[in-house]
């Protein structure tokens, strides 16, 4: 039979697909006030951590550390940040199951025409199994590129600490520095065809009610270029939306923020202003429309993919439904 895939359907399928008029409104509104939400209550609730860092910070400054021993600079703004360390681990795990659950909503409405609604059960288990396996293969194509230029950077302090001149820094930190750009952007490269490949594991989890990665590079077989030419529009159009709203949001923000903190002089006054009604409300307006064009481009970048699973040469969901109807 032949297949009913196609770069326009894969590009225009989040337009196109079951409950168009409602869901992906619902689902960015939903997405904009979850992680709104956890965001405000982690950062009410890390106040008081956040007051010490900032009184360390405070010290750093009046310590009189040798700014000329890069190292000991550096070791000692990680040990400033350390009471954050904890927090940032329970804004990782709490990001990736409330991923794991939108991303699984998202692809129902896809792949089994389902309406918006979240749970955690069974799907949102093998979406948080597939995404962990996508950080790893992101880790894996960033990892040599990232090693490379922390050791440029190291071999840099080393030698500012050792005296050498700025001929002698430049000289050696060339080849590093060029290598490591250089083999960035072909591991790049090399990624943006292993992440088109795989791209429907997400959607071919939901429809399979299995764990499914290596087996989307079946599904994107032949299909590599619509898949690829259309995630390169959507990134476009929305890149240049979310680009333009960000640059607005950013001046309201820094605008509210800048009038208050001008007048602190301390760390107590200065966390006292970013708990501020009013920087706290300007806070919540930036994350609810920041994390609703997030959303809605998370949910529409999804479309491609999907589509590609959807039309699984092993057998596809429009296929099954016509054969059911049959008998």
């Amino acid at each position: 039979m032949p297949s009913r895939f196609s770069f326009d359907g894969a590009l225009m399928f989040a337009f196109r697909a079951a409950h168009v008029r409602s869901f992906p409104w619902i689902f960015s509104a939903a997405f904009a006030g979850a992680f709104t939400a956890f965001f405000l209550i982690l950062m009410f609730l890390a106040r008081g951590d956040l007051a010490e860092v900032m009184t360390l910070f405070e010290a750093l400054e009046r310590s009189g550390l040798d700014e000329d021993d890069l190292g000991a600079v550096f070791g000692a703004l990680l040990g400033t940040l350390e009471p954050l360390i904890g927090w940032a681990m329970i804004a990782t795990v709490g990001s990736w199951i409330l991923w794991a659950m939108f991303e699984a909503a998202s692809q129902r409405r896809y792949v089994r025409d389902e309406p918006f609604y979240l749970g955690f059960g069974g799907d949102e288990l093998r979406m948080m199994g597939v995404g962990l396996c996508w950080a790893a293969l992101q880790a894996l194509f960033y990892a040599l590129p990232g090693l490379i230029m922390f050791g440029a950077v190291s071999d840099m302090i080393g030698m500012i600490e050792s005296g050498a001149s700025e001929d002698d820094i430049a000289r050696s930190l060339i080849g590093p520095i060029f290598g490591g750009l250089g083999l960035g952007l072909l591991f790049f490269l090399v990624y943006v065809f292993f992440a088109t490949r795989l791209a429907p594991s997400f959607a071919l989890t939901i429809k399979d009610r299995q764990f499914r990665f290596l087996d989307a590079w079946n599904v994107s077989r032949g299909r590599f270029w619509p898949i690829l030419g259309a995630y390169v529009i959507i990134f476009i159009v929305s890149s240049i939306v979310i680009s333009i709203v960000e640059q607005v949001l950013d001046i309201g923000l820094t605008a509210v923020m800048a009038s208050g903190m001008g007048n602190a002089d301390s760390a107590e006054e200065l966390l006292d202003v970013l708990f501020s009604g009013g920087v706290i409300v300007a806070l919540a307006i930036y994350f609810l429309i920041r994390f609703f064009l997030s959303g809605m481009m998370m949910h529409v970048a999804g479309g491609p993919a999907a589509f590609a699973a959807r039309h699984d040469p092993r057998g596809g969901v429009d296929d099954a439904l016509q054969a059911d109807i049959f008998s």
